[in-house]
Order: structure tokens, then sequence, then C-alpha cells
């Protein structure tokens, strides 16, 4: 067999480049490799889904995260959940709100009857799901609703709510659907669905070079066609911080502008270029409330939220003194006051008690008293009750 040198070079016929005939020969072997490698691994899985551990499982959504082929021959196969103008078909009627899903023929046939139709342009991937014998794709799916004609007698909320109940759920914001959940899982893939949608809507060009950029099948990713850079979705780290006194009988919360009246929450705040989560922390209090904290403490919690855009929570406690003086960032908050537990233990049992937060304050003056905290799909709510129970103590070092 005839060997080849290694300096022969042959040209791109697309690039008009130079490019070493080996080079090209090890990167063709090393992708059918890789591609033979994963059938194999497909196979397998098929075979022993039931039994497939964790690792199994994410190693065949990274491969229907690159392979477009094989993840649009899933489709058929799939389960899906719903978005009908960015409002999310959750279950109705149950303490315990989650997404409702459907097969792909269920929803096929169901939003027909609808006039509305979905694909895999306006899909993402979510999960895989065990079936009877296999793995089978969640994708999210968001689609838009015409108006009706501005003399048609039925409203577009009407024609949603009749959607809902055909669809065996009811449509809701995803805002308060994030706050509501009570399963980890199920907001971590809300926040999924929302982010993957609205990132693979507006990244269409290439911040390189403008040219167009090709999606990902999953919207895990999106490639230039003219200089192959490949980009992802993104997401900003943001820290949340719950401020004790030394004592660690007080608290201190914040109301933000325009946001629910009596709901009062942690201070938090977007990461800057260059500084730690903690570093974070101390200057957004600073900015916020106009205080030093003593010291800062990871609390090895975090929450991916999708709105307005995409960002992960991180948080933290810190321990202030009480005596100095407030100073609240008028463009970010109304007020930011001290609170004594048995002050926060009220407003937990309160916000337990009505998790919708239907029984809001409406006059001004108790808008800037605190009834609530954020209800229970929110990371603010699991720090407070944390400490509420006791469960934070910094000073002891025990956390």
């Amino acid at each position: 067999m005839p060997t080849i040198p290694s300096n022969i070079v042959v040209y791109n016929l697309i690039t008009k480049r130079p490019v070493c005939f080996l080079s090209l020969l090890s990167k063709s072997i090393k992708f059918y490799v890789n591609l033979l490698n994963c059938s194999i691994f497909r196979l397998l899985s098929t075979s022993t889904s039931k039994n497939m551990n964790y690792v199994e499982k994410v190693r065949l959504l990274d491969y229907w995260k690159i392979q477009d082929s094989s993840l649009q021959n899933e489709f058929p196969r799939s389960h899906l959940v719903l978005m009908v103008d960015r409002r999310l078909l959750v279950t109705k009627d149950t303490p315990d709100v989650k997404m409702v899903e459907h097969s792909y023929g269920d929803l096929k046939q169901l939003l027909g009857e609808y006039g509305l139709q979905f694909d895999l342009s306006n899909s993402c991937l979510l999960d895989a799901l065990p079936a009877d014998n296999d793995m089978i794709p969640l994708f999210g799916t968001s689609i838009e609703a015409a108006d009706p004609p501005e003399d048609s007698p039925i409203s577009k909320s009407d024609v949603l709510k009749q959607l809902g109940n055909s669809l065996g759920g009811r449509f809701t914001d995803i805002r308060m659907a994030m706050l509501t959940m009570q399963e980890e899982r199920q907001r971590n893939l809300l926040a999924k669905f929302q982010t993957l949608t609205k990132w693979a809507a507006t990244y269409r060009r290439c911040p390189k070079c403008a040219a167009a950029l090709k999606m990902r099948t999953s919207k895990s990713g999106a490639e230039c066609v003219t200089c192959q850079k490949v980009y992802y979705p993104t997401f900003s780290p943001v820290s949340i911080t719950l401020i004790t006194d030394p004592t660690n009988e007080h608290a201190l919360l914040v109301r933000h502008r325009g946001s629910a009246g009596g709901v009062f929450t942690a201070v938090a705040g977007f990461a800057h270029s260059g500084e730690s989560m903690a570093e974070c922390a101390r200057r957004e209090i600073a900015e916020e409330v106009g205080i030093e904290v003593d010291l800062i403490q990871s609390l090895d919690m975090s929450q991916p939220w999708p709105m307005p855009d995409s960002s992960l929570m991180i948080a933290h406690v810190a321990i202030a003194k009480m005596d100095q003086k407030i100073s609240v960032c008028p463009d970010e908050l109304e007020t930011a006051q001290w609170f004594s537990r048995q002050q926060v233990r009220q407003a937990l049992e309160t916000t337990l008690s009505d998790p919708q937060l239907k029984k809001l304050p409406r006059t001004l003056d108790d808008r800037q008293t605190l009834h609530y905290i954020p209800p229970a799909g929110a990371i603010a709510h699991q720090m407070i009750r944390k400490w509420v129970d006791g469960k934070i103590d910094f000073h002891n070092s025990r956390i």
C-alpha cells in the first residue's frame, strides 16, 4: 500500500486555502468513529432504558442535542409541553401546579381542531423520558394564536380558556407558574423551555460576521454558515443575599419598585465582569440599601430564572449591623426594613396560606408593610423559610 507524505496539501474548493491531506483524513476518521460510537450507544440505550442511569441519560441527551437527524426522527415519538402566546399550559384544580404533557399525536390532533400547528422550528429539547422499552424526548413547543376578527363575539381569552380545557389544563403566566410550582424539576424545565425559546427566536445572525446562523433542532446551539463559529444559549449569574443582624434574630428585607404590594424579598443583582459572586453580593447590598456587611457566605443553593432574560440565582447570607443608616436606591427599591423573626414568620404563614397572592394589600400604607414573602417557587422563599426555621445560622457556622 503506498504511503502518503505528510507534506502533501490539497486545496479547499470553498475557502481556496491549502489544507493538509492527512489533517482532512484524520478529521473524517474521527467524525465517523464518533458517529459509530453514538449509534452503538443509541442501540444499547433502547434495550436497557428501564435501567438507564443518569450518566447514560445525559449522554443520550447530549447526542440528541448535536445530531439533528436523529432528533428529527424521534420527534413523532416525543411528548410535549405547550406555550400559547407565551402562556404556559398547566394542570388545573390542583394545588400542585405542573406542566401538562401530551404525546405528539394527541397534541397535533387537539391543536388541529383549533387550526393551530406546531413543528420542530418552534420546539426545543427539554429532557429524556422513559418509555416502555426506550427513551423518548420531551419537547417544549411555543406557538402563537391568531386574534379573532374585531367584530367577533368571542374574545381571544375565551378561545384560550376553551383550548386549555380541551387540553386538560389552563394557561397561566410564566412568572406565576415559576412561583407556584412546587417541584424543582418542573421549575427548571420551564426555565429551560422559556430560555431556549427566547434565545432561538433572538439569535438569527452571527455576531462575528453577520451571516445567517443554522439553529440546531434541539435549540441548544447555532452555527454560523460562513465562519462556522458555534454559539450557545447564555445566562447571567445573579447573587441573592439574605441579610441578618449579628444576633441572627432580625433580617433586612426589601420591596422592589413595581412589585406586588406588601411583598418583601432578599437583595439581588447581576454579577459584573471580574468579580466573584461574594463580591457581587457585597456590592449589590451597598448599592441598593447603602450599608456594609461584615461577613458573606454561600448557601449552596441556586435557581435558574428565565425572566426577563435567563439568569442563575445564587444564594448567600450576610451579616450587617443594624445601627447603620439604610439608604435605598430609588431606581431599584421602594423600601428596605429590618424585621424580627416573628414578623417574617407571620409573612411566611400568610404566603403559604395564600400562594397565589390573591389578598394583596390595596392601600398605599399597606403596600409598604410586610405581608408576604415571594411564593414557594422562588429561591428567596426557600432562603427566608430556612432562616425562619432556624436552619441558617451563619453565626455558629451551621448552614
